[in-house]
């Protein structure tokens, strides 16, 4: 009976320890990620196709492709996917082939899109096609030119469109351009109107038999704001006499402007910043401004003044000159 007991308690632990391996087996399996990676490159040419957007399906989730063309789907369960392509001038690809993904296995697909016929193709002056007008940032380049070539077979009226402050002209077209034929485009900007930094818009071009688009770039100048400081003066007449105002002159907005402004002042440092005394005075635009300080100490001692503005993303600062005083002792 000793025995039997024994063995029964023998049985139940090895089937338990069977089942908990097995649960912790799955368990571990079950955490494994797989991927889909790939490349994505024109049926015509066999180049990378660049910012295409890959869709993976039936998840929804979407990726855009690198300079490369490779894309990449990371963390992925078990299971049957496909992609789907898209990008402008394209067809969009649907593809069927189904991508299985299973213990956590890299698998790759790469595909090739088909640009989409147009009967408006733009081109350059030597008649190769362009996909954008580039006027870089030479201060010189404001007026650049490209041609509607009718790649079909009827003749066809366009109409140009485009909405920006700094694209200034752009020349009419002939009222029907013939198949075959070129009409020629010239495009002037205004460099002055450019915000810092990259600038880019698009030019829609529209006809009874098919659409193009020109996309058009430019390099705006990054200009440093500039503030002047100005004489420190006594308010003379106030109710509480300790008390001098600081003055100062916006000359230069900037590009980009200035958003912050103020003063920072020293009685230790010669060429003081914001991290000695800081003040802050709202407003901005060209102009004076100025602050009024009460109770800085004794009326013995030297401080230095100067003004500053707040510009850039990384909220860069740009300084003015130094002024000194002794306070309320002008």
């Amino acid at each position: 009976m000793k025995y039997n007991k024994l063995f029964g308690t023998l049985l139940s632990l090895a089937v338990l320890m069977l089942f908990g391996c097995g649960d912790d087996k799955n368990n571990v399996s079950s955490e494994w990620k797989g991927s889909i990676h790939g490349c994505v490159t024109d049926y015509a040419t066999g180049n990378p196709v660049h910012n295409a957007n890959v869709q993976l399906r039936p998840t929804g989730e979407t990726t855009l492709t690198g300079s490369d063309g490779m894309y990449e789907f990371p963390d992925l369960k078990d299971g049957n996917y496909s992609i789907t392509v898209s990008k402008a001038e394209y067809a969009d690809l649907i593809d069927d082939y189904t991508i299985k993904v299973k213990d956590g296995r890299r698998m790759r697909r790469d595909v090739q899109i088909k640009k989409n016929q147009t009967y408006v193709r733009l081109t350059d002056m030597q008649g190769n096609d362009i996909y954008e007008l580039d006027f870089g940032a030479e201060a010189s380049m404001s007026l650049q030119s490209f041609n509607i070539y009718n790649n079909g077979t009827v003749t066809i009226n366009c109409k140009l469109q485009y909405s920006c402050a700094w694209v200034t002209s752009v020349t009419d077209v002939p009222n029907s351009i013939k198949p075959g034929q070129n009409a020629m485009v010239s495009v002037e900007i205004d460099r002055s109107k450019l915000e810092a930094g990259q600038n880019s818009t698009v030019l829609y071009v529209t006809t009874n038999n098919g659409n193009n688009a020109l996309v058009i770039k430019a390099v705006g100048e990054t200009i440093l704001p500039n503030v002047m400081t100005l004489p420190v003066t006594n308010a003379k007449g106030e109710i509480t006499p300790w008390c001098n105002t600081f003055h100062a002159e916006v000359t230069s907005v900037g590009n980009p402007a200035y958003y912050k402004r103020g003063f920072c002042y020293s009685s230790t440092n010669s060429m003081p910043t914001i991290n000695d005394n800081r003040i802050d005075v709202s407003g901005t635009g060209l102009g004076e401004y100025s602050y009024t300080c009460y109770d800085l100490g004794w009326t013995t001692t030297k401080y230095y003044v100067r003004s500053w503005l707040m510009y850039g993303t990384n909220n860069q600062i740009q300084y003015g000159n130094v002024q000194s005083f002794v306070f309320n002792d002008l």
